[in-house]
């Protein structure tokens, strides 16, 4: 039984070897039993279950060392760039940044800091403007009722047409720098990367600061110091100054039924 040739041509089929065939075959049905049982139960193939899946595991890793230093660069990573700092990590509450797309990336963080540096400003001539009128608006109320009312709406166009010549033919992005990169106007040399993240974090605060504001203002009519109760300090300054003025004024005229 089992006698089909001699296919290699060895010239060993002798009783000897047929002996040593017939052990070696029952050691291996019982070993890939063993193998299939495990594979099934562990889901790791012959060599894993020894442990010397090492050996292959470590020639992997060297295959892909070499094939990594002539591979292409890893995909652009927005939380990677300027602005991911403590406590909030990378700010994208909306999403907006995709992995590997860094002219998108590009593009809107150039938005953030033009809109950042306007929010400041906006926070800040929120502030002033309850206390300081320039010469010519000194009629001109505080808040968003001074771009309804003249000249305070002609000083809104002339700003509006002034920034928009800045932004077209100024402050233009320039792709071999970062965003937001349009020199230092004031001249202060400090352009480092701590500055940068610390001008990042404060115009997201001063966005949510303007738009606070400006809510508020649409909500109560009051300006921004007047929304934070003190708006006395020009009020009584202005009571101050009536009096002042009225105690100089000439006095009133002749009354016959006095």
């Amino acid at each position: 039984p089992g006698n089909f040739g001699d296919p290699l041509g060895l010239g060993q089929y002798n009783e000897d070897m047929r002996n040593k065939e017939l052990n070696n075959g029952r050691m291996a049905m019982f070993a890939a039993l063993g193998i299939v049982a495990a594979d099934l139960l562990t889901g790791k193939d012959g060599m894993q279950q020894l442990g010397l899946g090492a050996v292959t595991e470590r020639s992997s890793r060297i295959t892909l060392r070499a094939t990594s230093e002539t591979a292409a660069p890893p995909p652009f990573q927005p939380y990677e760039q300027l602005g991911t700092t403590e406590p909030l990590g990378f700010f994208d509450p909306a999403g907006f940044t995709k992995t590997g797309d860094e002219a998108g990336f590009r593009k809107l963080r150039a938005a953030e800091l033009k809109h950042g540096r306007v929010a400041m400003m906006a926070a800040v001539g929120a502030v002033v403007q309850h206390y300081v009128k320039l010469p010519g608006f000194e009629k001109v109320p505080s808040g968003l009722s001074a771009v309804t009312t003249e000249p305070g709406n002609y000083g809104f166009a002339a700003l509006f047409l002034l920034s928009g010549a800045m932004e077209l033919a100024v402050w233009t992005q320039d792709e071999k720098k970062e965003p937001g990169n349009f020199g230092d106007p004031v001249g202060l040399g400090q352009y480092t990367e701590d500055m940068r993240n610390k001008e990042l974090n404060n115009g997201r605060i001063a966005m949510f600061a303007a738009v606070g504001i400006v809510a508020a203002d649409l909500l109560t009519g009051k300006d921004g110091m007047q929304q934070l109760g003190l708006g006395a300090v020009t009020e009584r300054s202005s009571r101050i100054t009536l009096r002042a003025t009225s105690e100089t004024a000439a006095p009133p005229p002749f009354q016959p039924y006095e």
